[in-house]
This record gives C-alpha cells, sequence and structure tokens, in this order.
C-alpha cells in the first residue's frame, strides 16, 4: 500500500483557493486554453482537468464535514451555503463544457483505467441540464437542515443531559426497565420533530421531482442513471427483496425466536433486540479514544500490516474524529480528501464494543481509498456497492484477531451476534428499498399518513418478530431515516455488499490467505471494473445478478451461527 506518494498541484496555483467564483472561473479558462490536438496533450488535458476537479471537491466535502462535526456551527453553515450557492452550480456549468470535449477525444488516447469512467462522464453529461442546478443547491441546503434537526437531539436522562447516542449503549443492558427508558428517551427526541420532519421530507419530494422533470424522467429512472446502476435496475432490486422475505426472514425469526425463549418473555419488545439474550453485560472494550484507536490499528494490522500503517497515518494527520459531543451529526461515515489523496474518518463513539465495529466497517471504507489512491480521479469513483463490500468484510475479516479486544468467551458471544446482526439487518435494508420505490411510484407517497401506513405494513412482513403493540406512534416513524432523506435511493448497495462480505468471510473461513489477498486486488482496482467484475475479482459473485446466493449463503450462515 502506497502511503508516500505526494501529489503536489501541477496545473493549480499552490494558493489559489478553490472555494472563490472567481479563481474557478479563471482554472477553467486556464483548462479550456490548454490544447489537445495529440494524444500526449490530451493526457496533459486530462491530468489538469483532474486536478481541478479534485480540488473543488475537496473543498465541498471539508464544507459537509465542517458542518457535521457541529450542527451549530452558524459559521460552517453559512460556508457550506455559500458553496451551495456560488461555487457548486458554477463548476458544475463549467465542467459540463469540459465533458463534451473529454467525451469527443480518441478512445484509444486515454488510459486503459479511463474507459469505464468514460462511460460513467457521459451519463453525467446525459443527465445535466442547467436548470437543475438550482435545485441540487436547494438539496444541499435541505439536507443540511434535517442535520441540524437531528444534530440538535439532547434529552434529560437520570440526571444526565445526554445525546440519543449516549443512550444506546443501555439498550444492551441486562436491566430491561433501563432499556425501555433509554428507547422511550431516544423515540421521544425523534417523535416531538415527527411532524417537522414530515414538513422537510415534503420539500424535499418536491425539489426531486423537479429534478426528475427537467430530465423528462421519473425520478427512480434518475436516481438509478445518476448511480450508474449499470448491472441491475428495479426489476432486480424487486427480486432481492422479495428473496430477502423468502429465504432471511424465516432464518431470522428463528434467531428471533430463541432469543425471546432464552430471555423469558412472552414477545420481543423494541427495545429487546441488543441485549445479550444469555444474560452477559456488554464488553467493556476501551477507556480511551487512544485505547480504541491503538486497539483498531493492531487489528487492522494483523489483516494486512499496510492496513494499520494507513490508520495511524490517519490519526497523526488529525483524520480520525471519533468523540461524540452535542451538536455533532449522528451516524459514521469515511470522506475521501481528493486533492490530498488521505481520508477522513467521523464517528461517535460512546464507549460499547459498537464503536469498535463501527471503526473496522469504516476503516474498510478507508482503506478502499488508499488502495486506489494512484488511480486518476474518475477511475478512483467506485461503485457505492462495491465501496460497502470494503467495509462490511473488514469487519468479518478482522474476527480472529479479536483477542486484541476481547477474552475468549467474549469472542465467541460477539460472533455470533455479528453474524445474527448482518441476516437482522437484511429485512431492514429491504424495507427502506421497497419503501423508496413505493414512495416514489404510488401518488399516496406524498402524503404523510400514507406514508406512515406503508411503513407499518412493511414492518409486519419483514420484521413480524418484533411487537410494536400501543407504540404504533413511535412505529411509523420509522421510515424517517437518515438515508431517505439525504441519500435517496442509497440503501440497497448495503445488501448487495453484506451478501459480498459474508462470501468473502466464508471463503476466508477455507483459506484466509487467498481471501484477503482477492479481497485486496479488488479495491485496489478502484472503479475501473465494473460491478460483477469487482466481486469476481473478489472471488465471489453478485446476489443481483445471482439470485441463488442468497439462499446458499443465509444456510450457510445460520450453521455457524447455531453451531
Amino acid at each position: 500500500m502506497d502511503l508516500k506518494t505526494t501529489y503536489p498541484r501541477r496545473f493549480l496555483k499552490a494558493d489559489e483557493y478553490l472555494g472563490d467564483p472567481a479563481v474557478v472561473t479563471a482554472a477553467y479558462g486556464r483548462l479550456e486554453a490548454l490544447p489537445t490536438e495529440t494524444k500526449e496533450q490530451a493526457n496533459s488535458w486530462l491530468d489538469a482537468w483532474n486536478e481541478l476537479s479534485e480540488a473543488i471537491d475537496e473543498v465541498v466535502s471539508l464544507s459537509h464535514n465542517a458542518v457535521t462535526k457541529d450542527t451549530r456551527d452558524k459559521d460552517a453553515e453559512a460556508e457550506l451555503n455559500r458553496l451551495s450557492e456560488k461555487v457548486i452550480p458554477l463548476a458544475g456549468k463549467l465542467d459540463e463544457a469540459v465533458k463534451q470535449r473529454f467525451l469527443k477525444l480518441p478512445e484509444n488516447w486515454l488510459p486503459k483505467e479511463m474507459t469505464l469512467a468514460r462511460r460513467k462522464i457521459q451519463v453525467e453529461s446525459d443527465l445535466f441540464r442547467e436548470e437543475n442546478l438550482p435545485l441540487y443547491t436547494a438539496g444541499i441546503k435541505q439536507n443540511n437542515e434535517y442535520q441540524k434537526i437531528t444534530g440538535g437531539w439532547q434529552t434529560e436522562f437520570d440526571g444526565e443531559t445526554v445525546t440519543p447516542q449516549q443512550l444506546r449503549p443501555k439498550l444492551e443492558s441486562t436491566d430491561r426497565d433501563l432499556r425501555e427508558r433509554a428507547w422511550r428517551a431516544i423515540v421521544g427526541l425523534h417523535h416531538a420533530d415527527y411532524n417537522k420532519l414530515n414538513t422537510l421530507f415534503d420539500k424535499m419530494m418536491v425539489n426531486r421531482g423537479k429534478i426528475a422533470d427537467n430530465l423528462k424522467m421519473d425520478f427512480i429512472s434518475y436516481s438509478y442513471k445518476s448511480k450508474k446502476r449499470f448491472s441491475y435496475g428495479p426489476a432486480e432490486a424487486e427480486g432481492f427483496r422479495e428473496a430477502i422475505a423468502k429465504y432471511v426472514v424465516p432464518a431470522v425469526s428463528n434467531i428471533m425466536e430463541q432469543r425471546r425463549k432464552k430471555l423469558g418473555l412472552e414477545k420481543l419488545r423494541p427495545w429487546d433486540t441488543n441485549v445479550d439474550p444469555d444474560g452477559a453485560e456488554p464488553p467493556k472494550v476501551y477507556e480511551t479514544l487512544t485505547e480504541l484507536k491503538e486497539k483498531a490499528a493492531t487489528v487492522m494490522g494483523k489483516v494486512e500490516p499496510g492496513f494499520a500503517d494507513a490508520f495511524r497515518l490517519m490519526d497523526a494527520e488529525d483524520n480520525l474524529d471519533l468523540e461524540n459531543r452535542p451538536g455533532k451529526a449522528p451516524g459514521a461515515y469515511c470522506m475521501g480528501l481528493p486533492e490530498q489523496r488521505k481520508i477522513r474518518i467521523f464517528a461517535n463513539s460512546v464507549g460499547t464494543s459498537r464503536d469498535f465495529d463501527t471503526l473496522m466497517h469504516e476503516g474498510g471504507h478507508a482503506m478502499h481509498g488508499f488502495l486506489s489512491r494512484h488511480l486518476a480521479y474518475p477511475a478512483r469513483s467506485y461503485p457505492m456497492e462495491y465501496a460497502e463490500v470494503a467495509s462490511m468484510s473488514l469487519e468479518l475479516l478482522t474476527r480472529p484477531f479479536w483477542g486484541v479486544v476481547y477474552t475468549d468467551e467474549q469472542r465467541e458471544r460477539l460472533g455470533r451476534k455479528q453474524l445474527s446482526d448482518s441476516l437482522t439487518f437484511l429485512p431492514f435494508m429491504a424495507m427502506i428499498d421497497g419503501f423508496q420505490h413505493w414512495l416514489y411510484t404510488d401518488p399516496n407517497g406524498t402524503d404523510a399518513k400514507a406514508r406512515a401506513e406503508k411503513w407499518i405494513e412493511l414492518n409486519a412482513r419483514f420484521r413480524p418478530w418484533l411487537d410494536y403493540s400501543g407504540l404504533e406512534d413511535y412505529l411509523q416513524m420509522g421510515w424517517q431515516y437518515l438515508h431517505l432523506f439525504t441519500y435517496p435511493f442509497y440503501y440497497i448497495e448495503y445488501g448487495i455488499a453484506q451478501l459480498g462480505a459474508f462470501q468473502i468471510f466464508l471463503r476466508s473461513q477455507e483459506d484466509y490467505g487467498a481471501a484477503v489477498a482477492d479481497y485486496i486486488k479488488s479495491l485496489s482496482m478502484g472503479g475501473t471494473l465494473e460491478l460483477p467484475e469487482l466481486f469476481k475479482t473478489a472471488g465471489v459473485q453478485s446476489v443481483m445478478q445471482n439470485p441463488e446466493v442468497l439462499e446458499e449463503v443465509t444456510g450457510k450462515i445460520m450453521a455457524i451461527i447455531e453451531g
């Protein structure tokens, strides 16, 4: 893994700030003046375009990161709004002419790694409409509004002011009363803003509808095309959901029935799904974030020594923002710094074993970025489905080395829990994906009451083990989920990736070295191969091309859980 190569500016001046509209305009003017009459000139021009694109995208990424670090920071919000209004639309407009020039270059002049990137750029050009630029800006502001609402959630609990993230460890407590009180406190914060979020989502749907209308497309078709889903469509997505209902829901129902019996409960309530069914207390994985980071680096390094080097480099360069704090946006993500070709992880650690899992997951994304940093910018753009293979697989590939973090008893118990949780996730993924397809095809999708009823209907089909009696007001809020607000139609990726990660894990049980080597090779390909080929490089199959994989893999994972 190459961590030492630096990528200094060659086309841009060292002091040019690409958050300034005048600088952006001037840089595109200089790019336009560069000749492309020969293969050598064309490739020099392409390098300059990549550099310019990287610089602009890094400015925007850092601004978004600043907003999520503290959703109360008015200056950070104002800066992101300024970029959204003045820079992003300007760059989008100027970039369209560059894309047209690129697409006219002879294909045999371009590096081989750019073959698929060229196809993706063609899609971006096909979807460009100048009248959509202000609508994209409006969408960014709406996303920021969602982050402000959810990032501001705090409540009093047992004499302390806490965030929802700080309450979640209590859902693992063996004290059922404490679990219920914590669950009610978390959903109570959401419930207080339920109507506000409904109103915001209505605005988002209108804005998204206008974008699609300007392209003379429906929003689902636009979403699939804009995400460059070349190897599957809505029909395959529906088939995946149906297969989950057929094979995974019965398997998870069995897991949950065993949980119910072990807990001695008549019915499972939503606060009963995280506690250990055998009554074990949650493990204390770390005392300080320094300890957590060192354990994470050690474990990753046992999979591949370069992973530890990369993770420690991120820490040394202040690219690990892990602590939970008031005002910080919820969740976790991994972001690239395109111009520096470095990676940053954002998380909300609150002292549970889940914090370690999160670092393994986001660490997988980070290693994907480091392994593909040698590629030209468009060729580094890998499918999001495979980005999640990178993260989910690392979670599973680190299992043999959990002794760094857990006792032998904890390793066995948490190993079963990890696989059970991963299977249990698939029905929830199907709910989110099915809800979105309904949302943008059924006229009732614009009605708040109908949205609530649809979510309750999906829950009954895909999570029949949960008893929400008397909790319907809380259940109906379940669709008000991060991805539906800020990343529409980005969720099936997790399900596709989970099946890939399961297969890589099962391969590792037979030949660990070969499974890891092929995993690393596939990540190093970046976005130079289509999704099915990336799976093939890793020695596994994509469930979207081979639906029968789901039944086989579910059976094998269940055998490990029950064995």
